[in-house]
């Protein structure tokens, strides 16, 4: 009837999101290193200082005001944005490449002109959020209402301050019910310009991420 001819239509509209998940695509190299299961779930800094705490909620609070749809912004707020996340790198946690990540993680800005924002037509948008179910695999999503796509891919290490990213199947749900769901191959690259655990503004510890892949994202995990 025509609620299902509406769930179509809005899974059509989600599988242009999960595809637009995918970075620019890269020639992958067999026997990239897994990420080591030695690695510290969190590499502690010998010293959290308020600068790096008040450095990195200046581009928090700002990536919020002007995202999370980077593409909405004007281009000098995005470049603004963009200058003051690459003056994070002193400020981030070592080896930032190795290091495990678990949980759910918040999308906070997105300046990819595809759909990894969330967006799913015109302004309209949908929550986007990444999953660490073990050391290697992820899922992203993008929920709106009773939608959500999701892209399970998984990640190694490149280098220190590089993760490498395959992609390896999309589902598709409606009220929880597996609509469409298929294999998929790309991938590309996280280039971190930040990673750590900081103090917010609301005095609450989050763990975050700023990343090129290459377009900027700032995402944010509650701790």
């Amino acid at each position: 009837g025509n609620f299902t001819m509406f769930s179509i239509i809005l899974v059509l509209l989600f599988c242009g999101v999960v595809g637009a998940f995918a970075p620019p695509p890269l020639s992958y190299q067999h026997g990239s290193p897994a990420i080591s299961s030695s690695s510290s779930s969190r590499l502690e800094m010998s010293v959290t200082t308020t600068e790096r705490d008040t450095k990195v909620q200046e581009v928090l609070s700002f990536a919020r005001e002007i995202g999370p749809v980077g593409k909405f912004a004007s281009e000098e707020d995005q470049k603004k944005l963009e200058a003051m996340s690459q003056k994070l790198v002193e400020y981030s946690d070592p080896t930032p490449g190795e290091t495990i990540l678990d949980g759910m993680h918040d999308l906070v800005y997105s300046a990819s002109e595809g759909g990894s924002s969330g967006v799913l037509f015109g302004r309209v948008s949908g929550k986007v959020q990444q999953e660490f179910l073990d050391e290697t695999t992820f899922i992203n999503t993008v929920t709106l209402g009773p939608l959500k796509a999701a892209l399970r891919a998984t990640r190694s290490v490149k280098n220190d301050s590089t993760n490498l990213v395959k992609f390896h199947q999309t589902t598709i749900s409606v009220f929880g019910q597996t609509v469409l769901e298929k294999d998929i191959k790309g991938g590309g690259f996280w280039k971190y310009l930040f990673m750590g655990k900081i103090v917010d503004t609301d005095g609450k510890e989050k763990f975050i991420r700023i990343m090129e892949t290459p377009s900027l994202f700032v995402l944010e995990q509650p701790l």
